[in-house]
């Protein structure tokens, strides 16, 4: 009997063992339990106080601030075990259901006396001693303004090397910080950003992401389908690190717009990094010795850097005296280089990247010293900004290449990364004999086997009516995306049937379907 008894207590005392699920709308009216959309919590806050391991948040659309009186230094404290997902019209029962573009779930900073920057939450977000997986998704973080020195004025996150933050589907817009880190500081931590939009951030260090302290260790950051536009700082406008990464990954994603006096990517000191598939492309710096791009391994023997299949064209240093350096600068000679192009940035002795990196398989203006397989020559994009002298958004131009390029089908196939298969725009690599050189994959082979009669597409766009149309066996359930060829997300839904109103700018644009089907067409 008191074995029964001990045995019924500890249960009593473990609690239940299943997760819940709470609800957050700002415009809830119901009996505020959280637990329903009707009954929503109607303060993110009230949900993050309450979880624990397991259970998740869903949060509708609205705007929520970490506190509604005036002091700076609260935030949306992330938890252990704990997923937050944003973006909810306040009827789903899947989180697949959300139209993010829709329902923008925002969490302001801009607390106090609205408008006012100077009295703006330090850090909207935290994340800290964060020892499992846990997700942020489908949100707008703005307006945080980090003048107190804890740095990172969006989102903080330290101390999180025994498990992993991954935020997806994100906007940081509008973020400060004094020193660094404008929209995000790390510190020892393993973060993954997919998906997310980095724009009009500013700082001294990192106007966007800056890797920081490494008290417990060194940070690992991934970087996936993101865009950079409009940040600024003194050095690094988009990514600076003041340690070094234990390993740093991006992929297909975005730099355009960016200002800085000294430098736009600064990637210095790691064990392993790669830059693939990615534009830096319409970017500015303002100093005699300043960088679009700088990779320092500070030594190291071996070759722990790689960039594969980017574009890095029409990048400008606006400094009025004489410069003393590439726009382009790898420090060491065992950085490597493959598959790119780099073309038509501002040159320093004709040059457009220093003499020291290992490349190969790349179109370089002006060439490169004992280069392998390096053309000079134009990459006949399709519809570029090369006149500008300033930065600017290439967003709005086309930097896919044109048939007739001498960038097509002339890559080495060996370099493409097997854990980084697409280009830029979500295209598969090598689709001819050899892979294409920058960030996209053209789809233009150089001969063809045999004539036969092409099948019909499985969907087209029907600019007349603004709908997309999809044959019959395609139509029904199932949720589409719609990309511009430079990866901007422009549109995503829910098929209800065999078409889906949507509103397209003129352009190239890719259809991305649920069952994996992927097709490009033109809009006039």
């Amino acid at each position: 009997m008191l074995k029964t008894f001990a045995f019924a207590v500890g249960m009593i005392l473990a609690g239940p063992t299943f997760a819940t699920r709470y609800y957050v709308n700002a415009s809830a009216t119901g009996a505020g339990t959280g637990l329903s959309w009707a009954n929503a919590f109607t303060d993110l806050q009230e949900a993050l106080s309450i979880v624990v391991p397991g259970d998740e948040i869903w949060v509708a659309a609205g705007q929520y601030r970490p506190t509604s009186g005036t002091t700076r230094t609260v935030s949306f404290a992330l938890r252990n075990g704990v997923n937050v997902y944003g973006s909810f019209a306040g009827t789903e029962t899947a989180v697949d259901q959300r139209d993010i573009l829709a329902n923008p779930t925002t969490l302001n900073g801009d607390i106090g006396q609205i408008g006012l920057a100077s009295d703006n939450s330090h850090s909207v977000v935290t994340a800290n001693n964060i020892t499992t997986t846990i997700v942020l998704d489908g949100f707008r973080i703005l307006n945080g303004n980090n003048t107190n020195g804890t740095h990172g004025g969006g989102l903080r996150v330290t101390n999180a090397l025994g498990g992993q933050v991954l935020v997806r589907n994100c906007r940081f817009l509008n973020h400060q910080s004094n020193n660094y880190g404008g929209a995000i500081y790390l510190a020892a931590a393993n973060l993954r950003v997919e998906q997310c939009e980095f724009q009009n951030n500013s700082s001294s260090n990192g106007g966007a992401i800056e890797n920081g302290n490494n008290n417990g260790g060194y940070s690992n950051l991934t970087l996936i389908d993101c865009v950079f536009k409009g940040n600024t700082a003194n050095i690094g406008a988009c990514l600076d690190n003041t340690v070094r990464y234990e390993t740093l990954v991006i992929d297909r994603c975005y730099f355009t717009n960016n200002l800085s006096a000294n430098s736009v990517i600064v990637i210095d000191d790691f064990v392993s990094a790669k830059l693939m598939n990615s534009a830096i492309i319409g970017n500015s710096v303002n100093g005699s010795t300043s960088r679009v791009l700088r990779v320092n391994s500070f030594g190291s023997s071996t070759p722990p850097f790689d960039m594969i299949n980017c574009t890095i064209a029409h990048n400008r240093n606006t400094n009025v005296n004489p410069l003393q350096g590439e726009m382009v600068r790898l420090e060491d000679n065992h950085l490597r280089v493959s598959n790119c192009i780099i073309h038509g940035n501002t040159p320093f002795a004709g040059r457009q990247l220093n003499n020291g990196p290992q490349v190969r398989n790349s179109l370089v203006q002006g060439g490169h010293q004992n280069g392998i397989a390096i053309i000079d020559a134009d990459p006949e994009f399709a519809a570029p900004n090369a006149a500008a002298p300033s930065n600017f958004d290439a967003t709005a131009f086309d930097y896919t290449l044109l048939p007739s390029s001498p960038a097509i089908n002339v890559g080495d196939n060996a370099a493409v990364d097997v854990n980084a298969p697409f280009d830029l725009a979500q295209n598969e690599r090598i689709q001819g004999p050899a892979v294409d050189l920058g960030c996209y994959e053209s789809g233009i082979t150089t001969g063809v086997a045999g004539v036969q009669a092409p099948a019909p597409p499985a969907a087209y766009y029907d600019a007349l009516q603004g709908e997309l149309v999809f044959r019959p066996k395609d139509a029904g359930t199932g949720t589409y995306r719609v990309f511009r060829s430079n990866g901007q997300l422009v549109a995503e839904g829910r098929r209800t049937g065999d078409r889906a109103r949507v509103a397209l700018g003129t352009g190239m644009h890719i259809l991305v379907m649920e069952n994996g089907m992927v097709l490009r067409f033109w809009v006039p």
